[in-house]
């Protein structure tokens, strides 16, 4: 005859003693869509960023204007440090925008033929516009993933480059595609995911205006041997981001009111 007591210990005996949840990644989001995410835009601090204003929820007490801020995490990066990127994907995109005011804070619409700017008008204010009143912005998109010092997957952003920083986005599509390794089978442009950059921001300005831009540098490539969790968590993300309506995911509030909407002022001039 089993005991109370006897009972209880046997029970208790079958127990697992510990758990795995590396076994079990990813449970809990099997129904989680692009809709359900949000993918920060990497922004560079300017002079009325909400993280600046001591009064706006999101005040981050030690940021400066030229610091690097990512909305969905809220960590800020000093500009003149920078931050480690693995460059995953890069989409040029034609953005249409309602102006200020009107706008939802999402681009009416992401046109990605580049002949849509034959439809449009350059406007007074500078801007590309079309019949309906809208006007559209040539965006550089850099869908990269955040490395900290040593290489350890941080976050996923996008770094969207356009107007005066357009020429940094080229640029940095040309850092990416001139570069070649060595291979069995003679020198090769190895895949973007697997390249460390570096960007920190500067100030710049014109005979009126002064603003702050990316610096883009070259770091090195990765290490199959020492970063090879980095290497498949940046594939991923590309892999990802080619299946799916990567946009769909950008986290887009405010953006648009954020960058200023094109506004020139003499605090900044948004890009």
């Amino acid at each position: 005859m089993i005991t109370k007591e006897k009972a209880i210990t046997t029970k208790e005996e079958k127990l697992p003693a510990t758990i795995n949840l590396e076994d079990m990644a990813g449970q809990g989001q099997e129904f989680v869509t692009a809709r359900d995410q949000k993918l920060p835009i990497l922004k560079i601090l300017y002079a009325s960023s909400p993280v600046l204003n001591d009064r706006d929820p999101r005040f981050v007490e030690n940021a400066n204007l030229g610091d690097i801020w990512s909305e969905t995490s809220g960590k800020v990066w000093k500009g003149r440090e920078g931050i480690l990127v693995a460059p995953c994907l890069f989409i040029n995109t034609f953005n249409e925008w309602k102006d200020k005011g009107e706008s939802t804070g999402r681009p009416v619409a992401i046109h990605t033929d580049p002949a849509i700017m034959s439809q449009t008008t350059r406007g007074p204010d500078g801007k590309d516009r079309l019949e309906n009143g809208n006007y559209v912005e040539d965006t550089g998109n850099h869908f990269v993933y955040i490395l900290d010092e040593d290489y350890t997957p941080v976050e996923q952003a996008l770094i969207a480059m356009k107007s005066t920083q357009k020429k940094k986005s080229k640029m940095w599509n040309s850092m990416i595609g001139s570069r070649r390794v060595q291979g069995k089978k003679g020198l090769y442009n190895p895949p973007s995911w697997s390249q460390v950059y570096k960007l920190s921001t500067t100030k710049e300005s014109s005979s009126e205006y002064t603003w702050s831009g990316w610096v883009v540098e070259f770091v090195g490539p990765m290490d199959p041997s020492k970063n090879l969790k980095t290497l498949q968590t940046s594939q991923a993300f590309y892999t990802s981001a080619m299946k799916s309506d990567i946009f769909g995911k950008v986290d887009f509030s405010n953006e648009n009111q954020a960058a200023g909407n094109n506004t020139v002022s003499k605090e900044s001039v948004p890009f």
